[in-house]
C-alpha cells in the first residue's frame, strides 16, 4: 500500500492487519505499507509521513518491532516502551496501541503461538502440555543483533524473490526464523535448551539421515525430525556434530545438489538451471550455483549444457 488517502489507509489497517483503531495526527498523510504471510510468521514494513496512532485487539501471535528510522511507543497491559532496533516481546493477551511519530519507519516480525510451541516443545524435548510463556523482559542484545538481522534478511529475500519460491524454501526460511526467535528470548523453557542434550548414539544419525533421503523434497520438519528420532531435535542435532555430519539442514542440503545433478544430467526440453533450484529449494540462484559448484566440481548450467549436448 501506497497512500495519502488517510480513510484508504484506515479500510487497510483494519481489514488486512487486523487493527480497530486509527487516528492520525497533524501534517501531510502519508503512508507505505507491505505485509507477506507465510504460514506461522508474518512480516511487515510500515512507514508514515506524519503522527499517527494504531490500536489492535487481541490476538493469537506474539510481535516484535524493530525501528528504522524516528520515534514510536507501544503501550499494553503491561505498560509503554520506546521502540527501538528492537523491542521486547509484545503478547498477544492484551490490547496494543502504537504511536507513531513523524517519518517512522519500522518492520514488524509476528508469530503464531501454536507454532512457537510446537517447535520449542520438539526441540526441548518436552511431550507435557506445558504451555510456552515469553518474558517480556529486554533479550539479550548479542542474540538479537543477529535476529534483528535475520528478520531484514528475510525483507530483503522476500522483496526480490518471492515471486520465485518455492514452498518448500519459505517453509525452511520460516523454520530457521522461528528457531532463532527461540533462542533469542527468555521464556519457561529456556532452562531446558540450556542443559547439555543426552547421547543418542549413531542410530539416531542414520534414521534421520533415511528420512530425509525418503523426503528431499519436503520442508525439513522439526517435530518430525524429532519423532523419527524418538529424541529432541537438540539431540539430533548433537549427534550429528559428533558424526562430523554438520546438521541435518547441510545434509538435506547435499541431498538436494545430488538431486538437482540428476535432473540436470537427464533434461527433457523445458529443463532449466533456475527451474532445477526452485524445484530442489534453492531461492538464491547464485547462491545454488556457488553450493553446486563446491560439490561437484562445475556450474549447474555446466552440467545441463552437456547433458543436452550429448542428447
Amino acid at each position: 500500500m501506497h497512500s495519502h488517502d488517510s480513510e484508504l489507509a484506515r479500510d487497510r489497517l483494519f481489514s488486512v492487519y487486523g487493527a480497530d483503531g486509527f487516528d492520525k495526527g497533524h501534517g501531510s498523510f502519508g503512508i507505505r505499507a507491505n505485509y507477506a504471510k507465510l504460514t506461522a510468521v508474518g512480516l511487515g514494513f510500515c512507514s508514515y509521513d506524519c503522527p499517527v496512532s494504531v490500536t489492535y485487539p487481541e490476538a493469537g501471535f506474539v510481535r516484535q518491532f524493530f525501528s528504522i528510522h524516528g520515534r514510536a511507543n507501544f503501550t499494553t497491559s503491561h505498560g509503554s516502551v520506546s521502540i527501538g532496533a528492537w523491542t521486547p516481546v509484545v503478547s498477544g493477551d492484551s490490547k496494543l496501541r502504537l504511536e507513531f511519530g513523524e517519518d517512522y519507519r519500522q518492520l514488524v516480525l509476528r508469530i503464531d503461538t501454536p507454532a512457537l510451541e510446537r517447535i520449542i516443545k520438539a526441540l526441548a524435548g518436552d511431550a507435557s502440555d506445558k504451555r510456552l510463556e515469553l518474558a517480556e523482559c529486554d533479550p539479550n542484545p548479542s542474540s538479537m543483533s543477529f535476529l534483528r538481522r535475520q528478520v531484514f534478511h528475510l525483507a530483503e529475500e522476500l522483496e526480490a524473490f518471492a515471486d520465485q519460491y518455492s514452498p518448500l524454501a519459505k517453509a525452511e526460511l520460516e523454520r530457521d526464523l522461528v528457531v532463532r526467535f527461540l533462542l533469542a528470548h527468555e521464556h519457561n523453557f529456556s532452562d531446558l535448551l540450556r542443559r547439555e542434550p543426552r547421547g543418542a548414539g549413531r542410530g539416531v544419525v542414520d534414521r534421520v539421515e533415511a528420512f530425509i533421503e525418503a523426503n528431499w523434497n519436503r520442508p525439513i520438519d522439526l517435530e518430525e525430525i524429532a519423532g523419527v528420532a524418538n529424541v529432541s531435535v537438540r539431540t539430533v542435532f548433537r549427534e550429528f556434530a559428533r558424526a562430523g555430519k554438520g546438521s541435518p539442514a547441510q545434509f538435506a542440503k547435499r541431498v538436494r545438489l545430488q538431486r538437482a545433478a540428476e535432473l540436470l544430467r537427464s533434461p527433457v526440453a523445458t529443463t532449466s538451471v533456475t527451474g532445477v533450484a526452485l524445484r530442489c529449494g534453492f531461492q538464491n540462484i547464485g547462491r545454488f550455483a556457488s553450493d553446486y559448484l563446491r560439490l561437484h566440481g562445475e556450474l549447474p548450467s555446466e552440467t545441463l549444457k552437456r547433458a543436452q549436448s550429448s542428447r
